[in-house]
């Protein structure tokens, strides 16, 4: 089962790195190598032999690397396998023994799970979930949250999981279509897109459904819409 065999890494260090850390890893890498210009989303479609949209997905976080594409890629980059169990660098590249950059961060993880039976979780609790430092720069109030398998929403977020949420205000006053936000529906919890049309807010489990009104019931949007999903993690 992904994310339940760890490898142990050097014994000076001390990390633990799971098979979900390294595909991780590998996405940032690519991320990053997209930024800077050296691939396009289109180039990498073709070197995996997947769809330009699933590329744009994967990079967006919300689509997960299939096995046989991720090897592809690696044979095709020349990325060895070994490379990925070494500290990811700022620029995509990967470094040895970084002492000064730490592979991943840790970020609260919400005292609770996502959706429709459950109450949305309002609190961290002490437990904490690590990313890879990469995911985390740029997101000024980073969370995890579980979520519970639901046949109703998009197809990368239906399984039982862990996703990354960004509760910064400026990510969730503004969503857009594009996006899936984590949505406190006063007695359960959704991952849905969200639009704001006037005063009043719509969502969508995924792209094929039609629009639905949420009641705000003396609500903010704000208190509605509690973070951008920036990244999946479903748990095979």
């Amino acid at each position: 089962m992904l994310g339940l065999f760890l490898v142990e890494i050097g014994s000076e260090g001390g990390h633990r790195v799971d098979f979900r850390l390294l595909q991780m890893r590998l996405v940032s890498h690519l991320r990053a190598r997209v930024r800077n210009g050296e691939l396009s989303e289109r180039a990498l479609a073709r070197l995996a032999g997947i769809s330009q949209p699933h590329v744009h997905n994967v990079l967006k976080g919300t689509r997960l690397l299939s096995a046989d594409s991720a090897d592809q890629i690696l044979h095709r980059l020349r990325i060895d396998l070994i490379d990925l169990l070494d500290d990811p660098g700022a620029d995509g590249g990967f470094r040895t023994g970084s002492a000064n950059r730490p592979v991943s961060r840790e970020v609260p993880l919400l005292d609770g799970f996502i959706g429709r039976d459950y109450p949305y979780p309002r609190a961290a609790g002490p437990e904490r979930y690590a990313f890879p430092t990469p995911d985390l720069e740029g997101l000024e109030s980073p969370v995890a949250a579980r979520l519970t398998p639901d046949a109703l929403r998009a197809p990368m977020l239906r399984g039982a999981g862990v996703v990354l949420l960004d509760r910064a205000e400026r990510s969730r006053e503004s969503p857009d279509d594009d996006g899936y936000f984590a949505v406190d529906l006063c007695g359960s919890g959704a991952i849905a897109q969200v639009r704001q049309v006037g005063r009043h807010l719509q969502m969508r489990s995924q792209p094929v459904d039609e629009w639905q009104c949420v009641p705000l019931r003396d609500r903010s949007p704000l208190e509605v819409i509690q973070g951008r999903v920036r990244l999946v993690l479903r748990h095979l």
